[in-house]
């Protein structure tokens, strides 16, 4: 899949997104959320999994618009795209409630500790938030969320959590 030239853009690797997979089993039926979207392949990973739908998030419009393509010309149903920034995202989406939440934010930024409380703000209920980051920075979760696991992929780790 070509992925839009896009400084800070990385695309999960497929070795990371198989193992995701592999730990979340079964995704059939379930409704999810792609916060910082960027090429929507976590998106599009999830659909060809058999996902009931997926929302994804970003706010660049070059990522957004390379997604508006891939949907078109691969006929792709039940992935919705909003071009807006996640806090705003998330505002929009209020009281809603997704079975599964992928978050690939910029790494180290201090982004992954805020992302759990702007789903409590936004009222949007989880079953399970899985945030990509950097292997070497180590988040503080904040209260009222539980981080089941994490597991690294070389310079990529997956945080597993859900609310207490």
């Amino acid at each position: 899949m070509v992925v839009p030239d896009i400084p800070g853009l990385r695309p999960t690797p497929s070795k990371v997104r198989q193992a995701l997979f592999n730990i979340l089993g079964d995704v059939h039926g379930l409704t999810t959320l792609d916060l910082f979207a960027g090429s929507g392949i976590m998106a599009l990973e999830a659909l060809s999994r058999g996902v009931a739908s997926a929302i994804s998030v970003d706010q660049n419009r070059k990522a957004i618009r390379a997604m508006q393509q891939r949907r078109e010309h691969w006929h792709v149903e039940h992935w919705q795209l909003i071009p807006r920034g996640v806090e705003e995202g998330l505002t929009e989406l209020a009281s809603q409630h997704f079975d599964l939440i992928f978050a690939d934010p910029p790494y180290a930024a201090g982004i992954s500790e805020q992302l759990p409380l702007w789903l409590d703000q936004s009222n949007i209920g989880c079953g399970r938030l899985v945030i990509e980051e950097s292997s070497k920075y180590s988040p503080h979760w904040p209260q009222g969320w539980q981080l089941q696991q994490s597991r690294p992929y070389g310079a990529t780790c997956l945080h597993f959590l859900t609310r207490d």
